[in-house]
């Protein structure tokens, strides 16, 4: 529901205008440009003299979530910004050399406290540079998104067209912190790249704690057992193997509220944070990619 709730979001408010203070933008990419190849987008970057270095997501809470680290130019005469992504922090979709499509995205815009739309076309380019895929972008600051969510929120809550149970999805803080938290459902992967030969492990329960346990396993070895998740952070090392490094969350049970979830932190070279969400005995992995 939320993944369609953010393409609709975006497509059909998007000329709604507010004042935005952060590089931080949510919207969409469209492939050849047409709405129907709408794809979820969020760019965070920091621009000083005239460099800018940041990241991106693409499919944001999809099935192919990617985060890409990316960097670019300022020209603050022409007001023109060029980003490139580059290395990729981690990936949901399966590792191929030839899916990866990176966006090379060219804007005008005034960087100030005040702006907060940014649109333009890009251009898909493989790590091979060779051409992929083209279209357009169109984005909004976070300051106009939180202004929007609440406008729908108070439409919601007049509506006699949604139960109670239904209006509590849209609450603003719900939505906006799922569209920073990343979550593991049952079966799925996540692919992170990493040159370290450690990996810094972080466990707790960001929420509330109600007595979920997990497992944890490295290539089928377990290396934690009924771990009682908590609020106080579980910090542990782990040395990565030559080549495979598969770390398996196992939900042993569902504590006394909702699913069994865990906030789990990897850290590498960089720190990737997701909330695993599983039933009872349901199972989510993590695929550690040493890369040069």
């Amino acid at each position: 529901m939320l993944k369609h709730f953010f393409y609709f979001f975006f497509t059909v408010i998007f000329s709604t205008s507010c004042l935005s203070q952060n590089y931080e933008f949510y919207g969409i990419i469209k492939l050849h440009g047409k709405k129907e190849n709408a794809i979820s987008y969020k760019l965070v970057f920091t621009e000083k003299n005239g460099k800018v270095n940041g990241y991106s997501i693409t499919d944001l809470t999809g099935e192919h979530e990617t985060k890409n680290i990316i960097s670019g130019t300022y020209d603050a005469k022409s007001k023109s910004l060029a980003i490139k992504e580059k290395d990729i922090v981690y990936t949901k979709s399966k590792i191929s050399d030839d899916l990866f499509c990176f966006v090379n995205l060219q804007s005008q815009i005034k960087l100030t406290a005040n702006k907060h739309k940014m649109e333009g076309s890009f251009k898909g380019m493989f790590k091979n540079n060779t051409k992929c895929i083209d279209g357009t972008f169109e984005l909004v600051g976070t300051a106009t998104v939180e202004k929007l969510l609440n406008k729908v929120n108070k439409h919601v809550q007049k509506s006699k067209k949604f139960d109670e149970q239904e209006k509590t999805k849209y609450n603003p803080v719900t939505i906006f912190d799922s569209l920073q938290t990343h979550q593991l459902e049952a079966n799925q992967n996540l692919n992170i790249f990493t040159t370290t030969k450690n990996i810094l492990f972080e466990i707790w329960d960001n929420n509330l704690e109600d007595g979920d346990e997990i497992n944890l396993y490295h290539n089928n070895e377990m290396i934690l057992s009924k771990y009682k998740v908590s609020k106080d952070k579980k910090i542990f090392k782990v040395a990565l193997k030559e080549k495979e490094n598969i770390f398996k969350i196992e939900a042993v049970n569902q504590g006394k509220h909702g699913l069994n979830t865990a906030m789990v932190s990897v850290v590498g070279d960089n720190s990737v944070s997701f909330l695993s969400n599983l039933k009872a005995l349901e199972t989510t992995s993590v695929s550690i990619i040493r890369s040069n």
